[in-house]
C-alpha cells in the first residue's frame, strides 16, 4: 500500500484520536482522516461551513471511515464539541461591548446632531431640481433595494454562524445597518451595482461635479464635526489608534459626495 502521509504523522494522528475521544485508529482509517483534514484546511475563499455545518459534514465523513463501535464513540463525544461551540461564541461575544457602546453613541450623534445638519446644508441642493427626478429617484429606489438586501444576508449569516449566542454581535450589525440608513455609504452600494445602475449613478456624479467644490464648502463643518466625533468616540472606546485609521467624514473626494444624492434617512427607513 502506498501511503500519502508518513508514519510520524500517522501515528501523532493516533495518539491525539486515542487521548481525546478514546478512537484507535488503523492506519488506513488514520490517512483517511489526514486527507479530511487536509480538504478541510484547503478550505475556499468564497465558502465557509459555519461550525455546526463542519460539525454535520464531519460526522457524515467519519461515518465512511469509522467502525460502527469507533462512530457511536464518536457520536457520544459530540454533545461536548457543541457546548464548547456555543461557550467559545457567548465569550466572545462580550468582547463587543466597546464597539457596542461605541455605536450606540453613534446612532445618538447621527439622529440629533448629523442628519439634521445634513437637512439644513442641504435645503438649497434639491437633487430633483439639480440632476432631475427620474433618475434620482431610481437610484434611491435601487440604493433601498440594496439596504433590505444587505440586512438579510446580515441577519442569515448571522444566525447561521451564531445562532442566539452573540447577541451584542447583533445589536452592533442592526445598529450600523439604521446607520447605513441614515448616512449612505454610495462606496459600498457602488461596489453592488448592476451595469443600468452603475450608468445613471455614473451620470449623476457627471452632473454633480458640475457643483462639487460648492457642495464641499456647504458641508465642511458639518463633515468635520463628524471627523472630531467619530475620533472622540473611537479614543474613549478603544483608546488611542495604533497606526493608520480612516474616519467618519474623513475622506474629501468628490465621489464621496454622492452620499447626498442618495440622502433621504426617512425612505430608507419606512
Amino acid at each position: 500500500m502506498t501511503h500519502q502521509y508518513d508514519e510520524s504523522q500517522i501515528r501523532f494522528l493516533q495518539t491525539q484520536y486515542k487521548g481525546t475521544m478514546g478512537i484507535e485508529l488503523t492506519d488506513q482509517q488514520a490517512e483517511k482522516v489526514l486527507s479530511y483534514e487536509a480538504e478541510k484546511s484547503s478550505g475556499s475563499s468564497s465558502y465557509f461551513f459555519s461550525a455546526w455545518e463542519e460539525l454535520d459534514y464531519e460526522q457524515d465523513k467519519f461515518q465512511e471511515i469509522l467502525t460502527s463501535a469507533q462512530f457511536a464513540d464518536y457520536l457520544s463525544g459530540k454533545p461536548a464539541r457543541i457546548k464548547q461551540i456555543e461557550k467559545s461564541l457567548i465569550d466572545n461575544d462580550q468582547q463587543y461591548l466597546s464597539q457596542l457602546n461605541a455605536v450606540e453613541e453613534r446612532m445618538i450623534y447621527y439622529q440629533e446632531t448629523l442628519i439634521p445638519a445634513l437637512r439644513n446644508d442641504l435645503r438649497v441642493y434639491r437633487c430633483n431640481f439639480l440632476y432631475g427626478k427620474e433618475k434620482v429617484d431610481f437610484l434611491r429606489s435601487e440604493f433601498k433595494k440594496y439596504l433590505a438586501d444587505s440586512k438579510r444576508r446580515m441577519l442569515v449569516e448571522h444566525y447561521r454562524h451564531n445562532k442566539t449566542f452573540q447577541p451584542t454581535v447583533l445589536k452592533v450589525s442592526l445598529l450600523l445597518h439604521k446607520q447605513a440608513c441614515l448616512y449612505p455609504d454610495y462606496f459600498s452600494f457602488k461596489a453592488t451595482m448592476d451595469a443600468p445602475t452603475k450608468a445613471v449613478a455614473d451620470y449623476l456624479f457627471e452632473r454633480l461635479l458640475r457643483i462639487a467644490e460648492e457642495l464641499q464648502n456647504a458641508l465642511k463643518d458639518t463633515m468635520d464635526k463628524l471627523k472630531d466625533f467619530s475620533t472622540s468616540n473611537f479614543v474613549k472606546h478603544f483608546g488611542e489608534p495604533q497606526g493608520w485609521h480612516a474616519f467618519y467624514g474623513a475622506n474629501n473626494s468628490k465621489e464621496e459626495l454622492m452620499f447626498t444624492i442618495l440622502f433621504d434617512p426617512d425612505k430608507y427607513l419606512s
